[in-house]
């Protein structure tokens, strides 16, 4: 089967649309081999994952150490139920992935505020603390 565009180019007739010279529009999520590969990553559940990549989507380099997603807000975005979010924002920490900057507070309506540590922070070099996590550290959760 042959199909005919018309004179435009095959994403044009498909509908495909990218901006200005073939890049996308908005930010990207970076990620790095060596911690995709890592046992600390690999032992995270689906849902701590798919966590991670909405922090990701949220951070900014000069935003990292004040990322917040409030408890409901993940689970609406990941589709699982509180319980489940709770535990991959658990899992995320003690896996060394994010680490807690500042507490919620309830009567402001502040969420908690996290930074990612596989990211900069403070014109500092990434501090990686997922390198010290150990199958041995799962025992506990």
């Amino acid at each position: 089967m042959s199909y005919t565009t018309g004179g435009m180019s095959t994403c044009e007739a498909w509908g495909w649309r990218m901006g200005r010279k073939g890049k996308r529009k908005g930010y990207f999520i970076q990620k790095s081999e060596e911690w995709l590969e890592s046992l600390a990553y690999r032992s995270l559940s689906l849902a701590a994952r798919c966590l991670l990549d909405e922090f990701q989507i949220i951070y900014r380099p000069n935003r990292n150490g004040q990322l917040s997603i409030s408890t409901r807000r993940a689970a609406d975005r990941l589709k699982v139920l509180l319980p489940t979010v709770m535990k991959a924002f658990k899992q995320m920490e003690l896996h060394g992935f994010i680490e807690l900057t500042e507490h919620q507070q309830w009567l402001n309506g502040k969420a908690r505020e996290y930074r990612l540590t596989i990211e900069t922070y403070n014109d500092c070099e990434p501090t990686d603390n997922w390198k010290k996590w150990s199958a041995d550290d799962s025992v506990s959760q």
